[in-house]
């Protein structure tokens, strides 16, 4: 009797060994893998989950930061993107054809600024996150670069024109829009300037090196371009203006200190310019 209960105990232990020896989870190479996949298929949301992931179980430090440069690009296109949207039903509720639905568009139009403005705030810790422990050594990056529109989606025309799009065609418009949106952004923020072909150029041919300094005055440029949604023609909220600009601020001050170690006459210039406007606006905006 004896040595069957204990022939039934080893077989128990090994039952629960087995059980609890599955696959190891997923690594932060993994996840980040997963993430250009995501954006591969235009699934915004999964890849910033994955990319998140990514950056909260470190490792290699170039590889931290290929994952938090990617986040701060998609956040920073998502409130883009919404920016377009909600700009584009603020004209469409003032137009003729929209008289019977202004309530419908006005709501269209303050969902869409709430979107930009989570995602804006996303982007700006992502930043704040990173600043500190950026230096001279460039950030590779390497993704399939996304598809992007030459001209305006015919949906984001009508909605301009006042007349209503139903929810298929306006969440159409909003991925194309997104897709864009994220084109520009990394074209940006790699050094290219504002032209997507340029950008899908560098990256068809594989990794990218961006360079920090860039990096840090090109995603404050967008922050100050996408933060006029808290002037009073937008949301008024001036306190969230006023935060924008600080942030851009410090921003400029470590490219600045980076630009000292390794200087670049042009890039200090349009640090300094940018500076000084972020000092005149909070200044505007001091009580």
């Amino acid at each position: 009797m004896s040595t069957r209960f204990f022939s039934l105990g080893i077989a128990t232990c090994w039952f629960l060994l087995s059980c609890g020896s599955g696959p190891p989870p997923p690594s932060a190479t993994q996840y980040l893998a997963d993430a250009r996949n995501n954006l591969s298929a235009s699934d915004f949301n999964a890849a910033l989950k994955n990319l998140e992931r990514s950056v909260k179980l470190g490792g290699e430090p170039a590889l931290v930061q290929q994952s938090a440069v990617l986040h701060t690009a998609v956040v920073i296109a998502l409130a883009e993107g919404s920016k377009q949207m909600a700009e584009a039903y603020g004209l469409g509720r003032k137009a003729p054809a929209a008289q019977a639905q202004y309530g419908a568009f006005s709501k269209m139009r303050a969902d869409y600024y709430s979107t930009a403005r989570s995602r804006l705030m996303d982007a700006m810790q992502s930043v704040m996150d990173q600043r500190r422990k950026l230096g001279d050594a460039a950030i590779p990056l390497e993704l399939s670069f996304p598809g992007f529109a030459g001209a305006e989606d015919p949906a984001l025309a009508k909605i301009k024109d006042g007349r209503w799009v139903e929810d298929a065609e306006r969440q159409g418009a909003e991925l194309k829009t997104d897709r864009s949106a994220l084109a520009r952004t990394l074209t940006t923020l790699v050094g290219a300037g504002a032209d997507p072909h340029k950008g899908q150029e560098l990256f068809s041919k594989g990794q990218v090196n961006l360079d920090p300094r860039v990096y840090l005055i090109e995603s404050s440029a967008a922050f100050l371009r996408i933060g006029v949604i808290f002037d009073r023609r937008g949301l008024d909220e001036l306190d969230r203006l006023r935060t924008v600009n600080e942030v851009v601020r410090d921003n400029l001050d470590a490219a600045l200190k980076l630009l000292a170690a390794k200087p670049d006459k042009d890039l200090e210039a349009r640090a300094k310019k940018m500076r000084a406007d972020c000092e005149k606006t909070l200044k505007a905006l001091t009580p």
